[in-house]
Formats: structure tokens, C-alpha cells, sequence
């Protein structure tokens, strides 16, 4: 009975620890990953200075384009076979920019995009000059001739209902985002108090870093995983111009791997140190 007794009891702290583990690990890395997204995916500054880099402003440069091409053919403007890429990079990038700024960032729900319009007609009729393409001059000659119905073409032509609609998830995922992570650091703060009053500091530490090596692993795996979707699959063509924004991620998640390796390199370590007790 006694025996009995006891084997049950290890059973059940073994039982207890799992639990222990996969409650941080969810913890930990949901925290991570999200005060992550907080800090790149949203912060409007840091997604320019991501697609001003070379290999990104391409991909920037390709969207803008397709939205432009769309433009081009709302108000009619001349076109010389199937000519697309209209316009540079340097013209491409304040565009890109606006369309940042109205849809990361602190801000309330969207409900108008004539704002955004505006900035891009101004960009239309501001930036594209003797040395543009025939094309893009026809483009910008046509819009000079409109007045208010120029700022609702720019809507139309440039998709910007899908920008609404994008500003608007990011301001539920903002709320949501923020919400999570402080429930997880309560949920956290509460699993660790009783973790304190059952076991003593080393063993404590020693659970905690096995369950940021396993943090670690997950956001190596997964985020390389993320990472690798726009080189081995053309997802140029997926909905919402989510295409568009894996390619320019890509080289984020990296980041994040990165971040993962420290957190299990770290985490090997300090679990080595107290792993005898």
C-alpha cells in the first residue's frame, strides 16, 4: 500500500511538472512571438526601413505597380501593348510609405480612405516626371484633368477598400495582441508563485529554462518554416496581397529565429548549470 502510494505520488509530480512545462513553453512563446509583432509587423517605421531595403523594395515596388496598372485603366489612360512596372522605385516608395502609415500604427478603426488618396495623387502628380515612362505620364495628364472624381478613381484604381479593411484588422489585432500578452504574463506570474511554494529555487530554474529550450525549438522550427513558404511556393496570387507581405516577412521571421536560437542556447546553459540537484 505504501509502495503503491508512493509510486502514485511520482506519478502524479511528474504529471504536475509536464503541466508545469507546457504551460510556460505556451507562455513564453506566445509572449515572444507576439511583443515581436508588436515592435516589427506593426510599428509602421520599422516595416519602411524593411521594405526600403533592396531585396524587399522589389516586392514593394511590384505591388505598387499592380495597383497603379489597375489606376491606369480606371481613368482610361493610354497604354502601348501590356506594359506593366510603370513607374520606379522612387516613385513606388512614397506610395508604399502612405499605405504603411495609414494601416499600422496607433489608431482607431478606419472608416474613410480619402485621406490615403489624396497622398497618393499627390505623389502621382508630384514624382512622375519627363523622365517617367509614355505610360505613366498619360497617367498622371489624365488625373490632372479631374478634381474631386480624381481622389475616388485613386480609391477605386488603387484598391483602397482592401487597405481599409487591412487597417482595420491590424487596430483588432493591436487590442487583441496587447490583451493576450497581459494575460499571459498573469497566467505566467501566478504558474511561477506556485511553482515557488512547491519546489525549491534551483529545481524551480531548472523547469523554467526546459521550458524556454523548448520555446526555443518551436520558434527555430516554426518561423523557419514561415520563412522558407515564399521560396518554395508562389504565393504571389494568395488573397488580401497576402502574397505580397510573406515575401517581405520572410526575412523578418529570420529575425526571429535568431531570437529563438539565443532564447535555447541561453536556456541549454542555465538548465545544464541546475540540472544537479
Amino acid at each position: 500500500m505504501v509502495e503503491g502510494s508512493r509510486s502514485e505520488l511520482r506519478r502524479l509530480d511528474q504529471a504536475q511538472t509536464t503541466h508545469y512545462k507546457r504551460s510556460l513553453t505556451f507562455i513564453i512563446f506566445t509572449i515572444i512571438t507576439l511583443t515581436f509583432s508588436l515592435f516589427t509587423f506593426m510599428n509602421p517605421g520599422f516595416m519602411k526601413n524593411q521594405i526600403a531595403k533592396e531585396s524587399n523594395s522589389v516586392v514593394a515596388e511590384r505591388f505598387v505597380n499592380q495597383r497603379f496598372d489597375n489606376f491606369a485603366e480606371t481613368i482610361g489612360a493610354e497604354r502601348q501593348g501590356n506594359v506593366s512596372n510603370l513607374l520606379t522605385v522612387t516613385q513606388t516608395q512614397p506610395i508604399a510609405d502612405a499605405m504603411i502609415d495609414y494601416t499600422l500604427g496607433i489608431h482607431w478603426f478606419r472608416a474613410e480612405n480619402a485621406s490615403l488618396a489624396k497622398q497618393i495623387r499627390k505623389v502621382i502628380l508630384t514624382k512622375i516626371d519627363d523622365n517617367s515612362s509614355t505610360e505613366a505620364k498619360s497617367v498622371q495628364n489624365k488625373l490632372k484633368k479631374y478634381n474631386q472624381s480624381g481622389i475616388y478613381s485613386v480609391i477605386t484604381g488603387f484598391e483602397l477598400a482592401q487597405t481599409t479593411l487591412a487597417a482595420n484588422v491590424e487596430t483588432l489585432f493591436l487590442v487583441i495582441n496587447i490583451v493576450v500578452i497581459v494575460m499571459c504574463l498573469l497566467a505566467g506570474y501566478s504558474i511561477l508563485r506556485e511553482m515557488h511554494d512547491l519546489l525549491p529555487t534551483k529545481r524551480l530554474i531548472h523547469l523554467v529554462t526546459s521550458a524556454g529550450m523548448w520555446t526555443g525549438g518551436l520558434l527555430i522550427v516554426i518561423f523557419a518554416l514561415f520563412a522558407l513558404v515564399p521560396l518554395i511556393f508562389n504565393v504571389e496570387g494568395l488573397i488580401l496581397n497576402i502574397g505580397y507581405f510573406l515575401e517581405i516577412a520572410s526575412g523578418i521571421f529570420l529575425e526571429l529565429v535568431i531570437i529563438g536560437a539565443g532564447v535555447f542556447i541561453i536556456s541549454t546553459i542555465v538548465w545544464q548549470l541546475t540540472s544537479n540537484e
